[in-house]
C-alpha cells in the first residue's frame, strides 16, 4: 500500500506540474498602434507558443550579397553575421523568433506573428556601418570634375544621357546656390553640433569652379550646396549620378584620400522645382566609426521637432572622437551610416563620448529601427535575400483548425478501438493517453519549445506510439490468463515480458528523434521535438501510469476479481 501510495503522490504531483506550466500567465508582448508606434504590454497568454506556420509571419533566408565584393572566409563571415541578426531581432520585440544557419551559405530567419514585413526585413539586412566623415573643404570635386567626365565618355556611360537638368530660368553656366532655390531651411540642425550659416564666398566660388565644364555629363548635374563640399542633385537625376559612380574608372578620378557620398534624404525645391538630393564630398578616412558605440537610444527633438539618435561611445571611443573632433573645429562632419550622408554639422568644439544623430522627418519607428541597429551593431557582410515568404495569420489560423480536427481524430479513434476491444483495460488506457497529452504539452511550454505544423503530426504520431506501448502490455496480459494465472500474477508477468520491447522501440524511436533535430531545420526541427517529448511521455504513461491504475483496481477488488481485457 506504501508504494501503491508513493505512486499515486509521484503521478499527482507531474498532475500538478503540468497544470502549473499551462497555466496561463503574464506575457509582456509588443503591439502596434495605429499611429504606428509600438507599446509594450502585458496579456495572460498560454505559454506554449505557436510557430511561424500556426501564427502567421514571415520567413527570410539571407545569402552574403558578393557583388558588393568577395568574402574569403564565408563561413565565419555567416557567423558574425547570424550573431549580430540575433542581437537586432531579440530587440526587434518578436515573439519565438528563429536564427539559425542553413548549411554553409546561409541563414534562416523566421518571425512569428510579426505584422510590418517590409520593417523586419529592412532591421534584420540593413548593414548599419557607421561612420564619421570630415566634409571636403579644398575643392576636391571641382578640380577632380574634368577627369570625372571624361572617364564617363571614356567608359561610354553617358551615351543615353540626355540634354543638362538646368534649373527653370538659369542656365548650368549661371545656376544660383540652392539656398535660393529651395523652399524652407536645408541646413541639416545640430546633430553633434550647430550648423553654421552657408559661407557665401565658397559656395560663389564653387559656382564658378563647377561652371568650368558646364557640358561634362557630371558636371551638369551638380549644384552647389551651402557650405564646402556639398551640392545638389535633382532627384531625377539620382539614378544616372549612381551609375556614373558605380564605375570604377570614374571611382578613381576621384580625387585622392576623397569620396563622394550621396545624403540619406531629399529636399524639396521650389514649386515646380521638384526634389534634390544632397550629394558630399568627404575625407575617405573616418575619423571613427561606429565599433566603438555602446548605447543608442531614440528621442524627440524638443527644437526642431522630429526625432534624434543619442549614441554613447566607450571610453577608447570617446577619447579618439574628443581628439579628432578638437583637430576639426568649424569643419562639417558627415554621419555616414551605410554610405549615405544622414546629416552633416559643423563642429563647434570638440565632442566627447556622446552625440546625437537628427533625423529630420523621419518619424518614431525610423528612430527606433536606427537606434536598434546601432546597439545591435552592424553586419559584417551585405547580406541579400535569397527566398521570402509569409504567411497569412488566416492560413495559421487554419493549419490550426485542420490540426485540431486530425488530433482529435485520431483521440476518438483511439477512444473507440481501446474501449470496444479492451474493455475495462482500454478505459485505463485512455485516461493514460489522457495524461500523455497533458504531460507531453507541458514538457513542450517547460522547455520553451515552439508549436509548429509538424509539431501538430509529431504529437498525433505519438498518441499512436502512446497506445502501442498499451497495447503490447494489454496482449502479454492476455496471453499469461489465457494460462491461468491469477490477475496479478498476470498483470506483473505481462509488464516484466512487454517492458523490452516497449523500451527497445522507444529507445530507437528517440535515437532517429535526436539525429533528425541534428541536423534538420525548421519544421524538421519542431517535429523531431515533439516526436522525442512525446515517446518520453508515452513511456511513462504507459509503463508507470497504467500499472499504476492496474494496481488501483487490483487492490479495490483484492485481486478477486477477473480483469475485464
Amino acid at each position: 500500500m506504501n508504494s501503491l501510495r508513493s505512486r499515486l503522490l509521484l503521478i499527482a504531483a507531474a498532475i500538478g506540474l503540468s497544470v502549473f506550466a499551462l497555466f496561463p500567465r503574464p506575457t509582456k508582448v509588443i503591439e502596434k498602434k495605429p499611429d504606428g508606434t509600438r507599446v509594450e504590454t502585458t496579456k495572460s497568454l498560454w505559454p506554449l507558443k505557436y510557430g511561424l506556420d500556426l501564427q502567421g509571419g514571415m520567413h527570410l533566408a539571407l545569402e552574403i550579397d558578393e557583388s558588393k565584393g568577395t568574402v574569403a572566409d564565408k563561413k565565419d563571415a555567416l557567423g558574425r553575421a547570424l550573431k549580430t541578426i540575433q542581437n537586432r531581432i531579440d530587440q526587434f520585440g518578436v515573439s519565438e523568433p528563429v536564427v539559425q544557419l542553413a548549411g554553409d551559405d546561409r541563414i534562416i530567419v523566421e518571425l512569428p506573428g510579426i505584422d510590418d514585413q517590409q520593417r523586419a526585413q529592412d532591421v534584420v539586412q540593413q548593414s548599419a556601418f557607421l561612420q564619421f566623415q570630415i566634409v571636403d573643404k579644398s575643392n576636391a570635386l571641382e578640380k577632380s570634375l574634368p577627369r570625372l567626365d571624361a572617364a564617363v565618355r571614356s567608359q561610354r556611360l553617358d551615351v543615353a544621357v540626355g540634354a543638362p537638368t538646368a534649373v527653370p530660368g538659369t542656365t548650368p553656366s549661371a545656376a544660383a546656390p540652392l539656398s535660393g532655390l529651395l523652399s524652407g531651411d536645408t541646413s541639416k540642425k545640430a546633430a553633434v553640433g550647430v550648423v553654421g550659416k552657408a559661407d557665401s564666398t565658397k559656395a560663389a566660388a564653387a559656382a564658378d569652379s563647377v561652371a568650368k565644364d558646364a557640358n561634362g555629363p557630371i558636371t551638369k548635374m551638380i549644384q552647389p550646396g551651402q557650405f564646402a563640399g556639398q551640392y545638389f542633385v535633382k532627384q531625377t537625376d539620382v539614378a544616372r549620378l549612381s551609375r556614373f559612380l558605380a564605375d570604377s574608372v570614374v571611382r578613381s578620378a576621384v580625387a585622392p584620400g576623397k569620396v563622394i557620398r550621396l545624403g540619406a534624404d531629399t529636399i524639396a525645391g521650389a514649386p515646380g522645382q521638384g526634389a534634390y538630393r544632397p550629394l558630399y564630398v568627404l575625407d575617405s578616412k573616418p575619423i571613427i566609426t561606429g565599433e566603438f558605440l555602446t548605447d543608442a537610444k531614440p528621442n524627440s527633438n524638443p527644437l526642431e521637432g522630429g526625432y534624434i539618435v543619442e549614441f554613447e561611445f566607450n571610453a577608447e571611443g570617446g577619447r579618439i572622437f574628443r581628439r579628432e573632433t578638437g583637430r576639426h573645429v568649424r569643419d562639417n562632419m558627415a554621419v555616414v551610416l551605410d554610405d549615405r550622408v544622414v546629416t552633416a554639422p559643423t563642429i563647434n568644439s570638440a565632442i566627447g563620448r556622446n552625440g546625437q544623430i537628427t533625423l529630420g522627418g523621419s518619424g518614431l519607428q525610423e528612430a527606433q529601427d536606427l537606434a536598434l541597429v546601432l546597439r545591435a551593431g552592424a553586419l559584417p557582410v551585405p547580406l541579400k535575400v535569397a527566398d521570402m515568404r509569409s504567411i497569412g495569420a488566416s492560413l495559421g489560423q487554419d493549419s490550426i483548425d485542420k490540426g485540431k480536427l486530425a488530433f482529435g481524430i485520431a483521440i476518438l479513434m483511439v477512444v473507440i478501438i481501446m474501449v470496444g476491444y479492451y474493455r475495462f483495460s482500454g478505459v485505463i488506457a485512455v485516461v493514460a493517453l489522457g495524461l500523455y497529452i497533458v504531460f507531453t504539452l507541458a514538457a513542450l511550454a517547460a522547455f520553451g519549445a515552439t508549436l509548429t505544423l509538424p509539431g501538430l503530426a509529431g504529437l498525433v504520431l505519438g498518441v499512436g506510439i502512446a497506445v502501442d506501448a498499451n497495447v503490447l502490455i494489454f496482449e502479454r496480459i492476455r496471453e499469461e490468463m489465457d494460462r491461468g494465472k491469477s490477475s496479478r500474477l498476470s498483470i506483473d508477468e505481462g509488464f516484466r515480458h512487454a517492458l523490452t520491447a516497449i523500451v527497445d522501440t522507444s529507445v530507437a524511436t528517440i535515437l532517429s528523434g535526436a539525429v533528425l533535430y541534428q541536423y534538420g531545420t525548421g519544421p524538421v526541427r519542431g517535429f523531431a521535438v515533439t516526436l522525442v517529448v512525446g515517446v518520453a511521455a508515452s513511456l511513462f504513461t504507459a509503463i508507470f501510469v497504467t500499472r499504476t491504475l492496474l494496481l488501483v483496481w487490483l487492490d479495490r477488488t483484492g485481486g478477486t476479481k477477473p480483469l475485464s481485457i
